[in-house]
């Protein structure tokens, strides 16, 4: 059965370790900091700030765009995600800036979309 996702829902999963607090996404068997194996999932949630970005030129095969602007971004609840951001250049983009989650489609495979995580600058 496949689980339908709503409009504003983000359909990841972080996980805060038990012991320490540290926040992974994607999942680790092992905390990456004190080692421990008990988590408990997190989604994330509110808007996000950017942290990182850079484009790139090389893509493989199956995307239809010239180059992909993708970047790094934390939400409120510290929680960071990688995603394609929504702009024409790098220009305006900058580091902190505020970003609008969504998930849509990030591509088309074999007719079919591919969903995945962007990023809309907030001006």
């Amino acid at each position: 059965m496949k689980k339908t996702v709503q409009k504003n829902e983000i359909p990841i999963t972080a996980y805060r370790c038990k012991q320490c607090g540290r926040i992974h996404y994607p999942f680790h068997d092992r905390c990456l900091d004190c080692k421990g194996r008990d988590f408990e999932p997190i989604a994330p949630q509110g808007e996000a700030k950017l942290l990182t970005f850079t484009a790139i030129y090389n893509l493989p095969w199956g995307f239809d765009q010239r180059y992909l602007i993708i970047g790094v971004a934390e939400f409120e609840n510290k929680v960071k995600a990688m995603g394609q951001i929504k702009a024409d250049s790098l220009d305006g983009l900058k580091l902190g800036m505020k970003v609008h989650p969504s998930w849509e489609p990030v591509r088309v495979t074999a007719g079919e979309d591919v969903f995945g995580l962007k990023f809309e600058p907030i001006s």
